[in-house]
């Protein structure tokens, strides 16, 4: 539930959490990720992209942006983190 508005979201919190963590392995293997297998490196680089990207889409599909003050909280909070990810996928692998 977005703090305030009474509009129920529940699966908003798992969703970020999700991409939190999918992007703290893609920020460690912008770090770390020379050091590792490529066959390692490469599976885990796509496996956060795709998880993150299924996990935005299942959001949307389970739970749609009904209101205007559910999509101002997801804008300020699941699309940077989601924005983020891609970026930091597309840094790997430019890397």
């Amino acid at each position: 539930m977005i703090i305030g508005s009474g509009n129920p979201t529940p699966y908003d919190g798992l969703v970020l959490g999700t991409l939190l963590t999918c992007g703290l392995v893609l920020l460690t293997g912008i770090l770390w990720g020379r050091h590792w297998e490529p066959g390692t490196a490469q599976l885990c680089r796509w496996a956060a992209l795709l998880v993150s990207a299924a996990a935005l889409g299942l959001l949307l599909w389970l739970s749609p942006t009904t209101n205007g003050i559910i999509g101002a909280g997801r804008l300020i909070s699941i699309w940077p983190a989601a924005i983020a990810n891609a970026l930091l996928f597309a840094i790997w692998t430019w890397r």
